[in-house]
């Protein structure tokens, strides 16, 4: 499928006809990176036979299918097409914009290939047009999955022309969201300070995960339910929102209404996203690739710093001798805690999943529609103190598949030419440092935060919940392939399912969330099985631990 849509994208970008751009090289760096992003650089010693899945993408993209399935119910069940097309626009943006943050972001400021290709004859236009358009490829896979059923609803429902009309505002959709995030990434790299971009596009992706997130869940907020129908109403800043542009377009065409207000929706949908991408070729590209060059230069060499740190007694090193039960889980412990600290890569797939917990609090508090002066006053009386428990960790799992990734991934071969008899143990102890590091500094917050609002009585339920958010992380941890630390190489189909992923896991913790609620019914229950799950974790972190080579992904 990648190899149909290339070529039909390559098509379309003719039509942007510019002296600046090289279309046969395009098109060769093109070629060139999703032919290696359909192979895998082996650095070990031994090249084991493994079996893998055919191709991992389809996974992700039966699920994008699933969730564009259960979307486009909505043109059957709403009788008016604008409401539904604007959901489901603005379902398509929000999915879009989310896949390019947390699966793709890594791809985005890409600077592995500047080395090679710069120095070459190829401009910075047709380098950042053939990133555009190697992302590009895989979007529309997912577009292709997203919109599928709902684009046949809307052909059952609504007839011939206004599905082929659906069938180009998804795509212009589509467009319009690449823009917007290039735009973001070009004005936060045009602006900022060179030797603080790795810090400020983990700041900078943490804002933008929070505000499409918070978005998705304000859109909805504008239909109203009166008499069992749904009506929607549209303010003046109604207008400026895509996703209104391509639902009224729609509702134009299908109801041969072409009023004032409709040609000027028209005129948007069809004039706007072409223009953004015009805009993204000819002023974004000069300066982005070049830009992009700062990212891979570090503030301080590493000699630096291992010069000024010189005679300290690292924090690393001191708690890894409480917790770490071996010299080879305490080589994976400190590593991990060096790598997460300095790489930029790390930071900017991780860091955006820490703001989920502000979306969870958005969707809390509002939930309901009550003031929060309201809801505070009854807080206490509630089990809502679950939500302070559980939501740590679904933010954290995000880091467990990424700490396999690394830019200098090659490096990994040292792993091999140590007698080491456990390699779990480098497993395990890059675990123990991302409970260590990240999840018990935020459970800790929020336990404080409970306390002062339950007090004493939710004592025990944190003990509880601690030890069953520690058994969802080795749970997965043991499910999951089991990769070394940063042994593995970036690439995009590497990237893709992120987001996927942490909807199941958010399912896996709703049940887990379930039964501790059960529990609750029962007052001396949660701290009676304390024991037992304090157990389980025991006995998981022992599983990876006692990881043979035989057990270990490459």
């Amino acid at each position: 499928m990648d190899k149909i849509i290339l070529k039909i994208l390559l098509r379309f970008v003719k039509i942007f006809n510019t002296k600046n751009i090289d279309f046969d090289k395009l098109q060769v760096i093109a070629e060139t990176k999703i032919l290696m992003d359909r192979r895998r650089s082996p650095v070990n010693f031994k090249r084991k036979q493994q079996k893998e899945m055919l191709n991992p993408l389809w996974g992700t993209l039966f699920v994008y299918f699933i969730l564009g399935t259960a979307i486009g119910l909505l043109i059957f069940s709403l009788q008016s097409l604008l409401v539904a097309m604007i959901v489901i626009h603005a379902y398509l943006l929000f999915m879009m914009a989310m896949t390019l943050i947390t699966d793709f972001s890594s791809v985005l400021l890409d600077t592995t290939d500047n080395q090679i290709i710069l120095p070459r004859p190829v401009n910075s236009h047709t380098l950042f047009l053939a990133r555009i358009v190697h992302i590009l490829v895989y979007l529309l896979q997912f577009t292709i999955a997203l919109t599928i059923a709902p684009i046949a609803f809307t052909f059952i429902q609504y007839g011939l022309l206004t599905g082929v009309c659906m069938i180009v505002t998804m795509l212009l959709m589509v467009a319009f969201a690449v823009f917007v995030t290039y735009l973001l990434y070009g004005l936060m790299l045009r602006f900022a300070n060179e030797q603080k971009i790795k810090d400020i596009v983990g700041y900078f992706q943490i804002f933008m995960t929070t505000f499409f997130v918070i978005g998705f869940q304000v859109v909805p907020r504008l239909i109203n339910v009166n008499d069992n129908k749904l009506s929607l109403a549209l303010h003046g800043y109604s207008y400026l929102l895509p996703p209104v542009w391509m639902a009224m377009a729609l509702e134009a065409v299908q109801q041969f209404n072409f009023n004032s207000i409709h040609i000027a929706m028209i005129a948007c949908t069809v004039l706007i996203p072409p223009f953004t991408v015009w805009i993204m070729i000819r002023y974004l590209a000069p300066s982005f690739a070049k830009k992009l060059g700062a990212l891979s230069n570090t503030s301080r060499s590493t000699t630096e710093i291992a010069i000024a740190n010189k005679g300290k007694t690292a924090l690393s090193q001191k708690i890894s001798k409480l917790i770490c039960s071996s010299k080879t889980e305490t080589a994976g412990f400190e590593t991990t805690w060096k790598i997460t600290g300095r790489d930029k890569t790390f930071k900017i797939q991780f860091y955006p999943s820490l703001a989920y917990i502000a979306v969870y609090l958005f969707i809390f508090v509002f939930k309901s529609g009550k003031d929060i002066t309201h809801i505070w006053q009854g807080l206490h009386t509630t089990k809502m103190f679950l939500f302070c428990i559980y939501v740590p960790i679904f933010s954290v799992l995000a880091s467990l598949p990424i700490t396999s990734f690394y830019d200098n991934f090659a490096a990994a071969w040292v792993y091999q030419s140590t007698p080491l008899a456990k390699p779990g143990e480098l497993i395990s102890g890059s675990i123990k440092l991302l409970l260590v590091k990240f999840f018990i500094p935020i459970y800790l917050f929020f336990f404080a935060v409970a306390f002062f609002i339950w007090g004493l009585p939710i004592l025990d339920d944190f003990v509880f919940g601690f030890f069953n958010n520690l058994l969802i992380f080795f749970a997965v941890a043991n499910l999951s392939d089991h990769y070394l630390p940063f042994s593995r190489q970036q690439n995009i189909k590497g990237q893709t399912g992120k987001f996927v992923r942490s909807i199941l896991q958010m399912i896996i913790i709703g049940l887990l969330v379930g039964a501790h609620y059960l529990a609750l019914q029962i007052s001396w229950l949660p701290a009676a099985l304390i024991p037992v799950s304090a157990t389980g974790c025991y006995f998981l972190l022992k599983k990876i631990q006692h990881l043979s080579w035989s057990k270990i992904s490459f």
